[in-house]
C-alpha cells in the first residue's frame, strides 16, 4: 500500500471578499513512508492549518491532500475511511478527551473504530481490555491508568495517552502538532523519546510540527520551513540547519538557544 502523504497546491482561505485571509498559500509538500518530516515556522505561519487539512479539520480552498493515490481532502464515504489512517496529536490533548469517560473507555473507542475501518471482527470486551493494557504498556504507563479520568492525569501523562490513542487507530501517518511545547523540559524529552521509539517499531511516518529547531534537529529526517502561509525551504535537516538558503530560515536558526 502506498502511504505517501501529499499536499498538492494546497491553499486555505477563511472569509470572503475584503475580509478574506489566506492562511496557507499554494503549498506542495510530500511526506514519504516511514519518514519524520519537521514543519517549522513562527506562530501564524500556517503550519497547523496545513496539517489540519489532512484530517478534515480544515479543508483546502484549492488544491488537494492525498494518501497514496486516494484524495482525502473533502473526504466522504470510502475516502473518509482512508483519511482515518492519518491521526493528529495536539499540543493540549485535554480538550480532545471526554471528561466523563475513563482513559480505558477512550482507548477502547479508538480500538473499535480501527477494527470497523479495517473490516476486522471487533474483539470481545475482555480482549479489548487486554489491548488497552498493551497500549498503556507501549507508552510506559501502568495498567491501572485505564480506570482514571483525564483530569486526574498530569500533562505529560495525558500526552502519552494521546499518543496511545493515535496508535490505537493503526495509523500510517501521525501529525504531531507542537506536542511538547506545553510540557516541562524534563517531560518533553521522555515524550519525544517515546514517540521516536514507537515510530521506529511501528513504521508510521510523522509530520512533526514545531517552532523549536533544537528539537527538530534531533527528531527529523527532513525539515520544511513555512512563512506567512507559504513553503519557502525544504531539505535534509542537517543541510537546512548548516546551509539554509533563505534569510528567514537563517533568522530561525539564529534564534535557537546555544550553551
Amino acid at each position: 500500500m502506498n502511504t505517501t502523504l501529499s499536499f498538492e497546491g494546497v491553499s486555505i482561505t477563511y472569509g470572503h471578499g475584503s475580509t478574506a485571509f489566506t492562511a496557507v498559500n499554494g503549498v506542495d509538500l510530500t511526506l514519504q513512508p516511514g519518514e519524520v518530516l519537521g514543519l517549522v515556522g513562527e506562530s501564524g505561519s500556517g503550519k497547523s492549518t496545513l496539517a489540519r487539512a489532512a484530517v478534515g479539520l480544515s479543508e483546502p480552498s484549492s488544491g488537494r491532500v492525498l494518501l497514496g493515490d486516494a484524495e482525502i481532502s473533502h473526504a466522504r464515504g470510502e475516502r473518509l475511511r482512508e483519511r482515518r489512517r492519518v491521526q493528529m496529536i495536539f499540543q493540549d490533548p485535554q480538550s480532545c478527551f471526554n471528561p466523563r469517560r475513563t482513559i480505558g473507555q477512550s482507548l477502547e473507542e479508538a480500538l473499535v473504530a480501527a477494527h470497523k475501518r479495517e473490516g476486522t471482527p471487533i474483539p470481545a470486551p475482555r480482549a479489548r481490555r487486554d489491548e488497552v493494557g498493551h497500549l498503556l504498556q507501549a507508552v510506559a504507563l501502568p495498567a491501572d491508568t485505564a480506570a482514571r479520568m483525564p483530569a486526574q492525569l498530569s500533562g505529560g501523562q495525558r500526552q502519552r495517552i494521546a499518543v496511545a490513542r493515535a496508535i490505537a487507530a493503526k495509523p500510517t501517518v501521525i501529525l504531531a502538532d507542537e506536542i511538547t511545547s506545553a510540557l516541562d523540559v524534563s517531560v518533553q524529552g521522555a515524550v519525544l523519546n517515546l514517540l521516536q521509539k514507537l515510530q521506529r517499531e511501528l513504521g508510521f511516518s510523522m509530520l512533526f510540527i514545531s517552532h523549536n529547531l533544537a528539537v527538530v534537529r534531533i527528531v527529523c529526517d527532513r525539515v520544511a520551513v513555512m512563512r506567512k502561509g507559504e513553503l519557502i525551504e525544504v531539505g535534509d535537516t542537517l543541510d537546512v540547519m548548516h546551509s539554509p538558503r533563505h534569510d528567514y530560515t537563517r533568522e530561525l536558526i539564529a534564534a535557537v538557544p546555544t550553551l
